[in-house]
C-alpha cells in the first residue's frame, strides 16, 4: 500500500472546509497568545480541542502564512477559549475580494 503525498490542491480544499462558517465541527484557529495555528475541533458532548498545524504537513503552516501575507486569510471576532484554561484564539477565515 502506498502512501499519497499531499498536493497544494489538496492543502486549498481543506483550507477552503476549515475557513467555512457552515462548518461548525473544525475550524482553522491564530492563538492571540503566540500568533501560532491551531486546528479546533468540536469532540461531542459540549467539548472541543486544538491541534497545532505543525502536527500536520509542513505544506499546511506554510500556504496559511503565505495567504496571511497576501491578505486572502485573517482573524476574525472576538478571542475565545476551547475549554477552560485553554489559550485564546481567533477563528481565521478568506477574505471575500471586491471585483471591480
Amino acid at each position: 500500500m502506498t502512501v499519497q503525498e499531499l498536493t497544494q490542491g489538496d492543502i486549498n480544499v481543506k483550507l477552503q472546509e476549515w475557513t467555512s462558517a457552515d462548518n461548525h465541527s473544525i475550524s482553522l484557529l491564530l492563538s492571540v497568545d503566540d500568533g501560532s495555528f491551531h486546528l479546533g475541533y468540536y469532540m461531542g458532548m459540549g467539548n472541543s480541542d486544538n491541534t497545532p498545524i505543525e502536527s500536520l504537513e509542513p505544506l499546511y503552516k506554510k500556504t496559511i502564512e503565505e495567504l496571511i501575507k497576501a491578505n486572502k486569510l485573517a482573524s476574525v471576532g472576538q478571542a475565545f477559549t476551547l475549554y477552560p484554561g485553554s489559550p485564546l484564539f481567533r477563528k481565521l477565515v478568506f477574505v471575500k475580494q471586491n471585483y471591480e
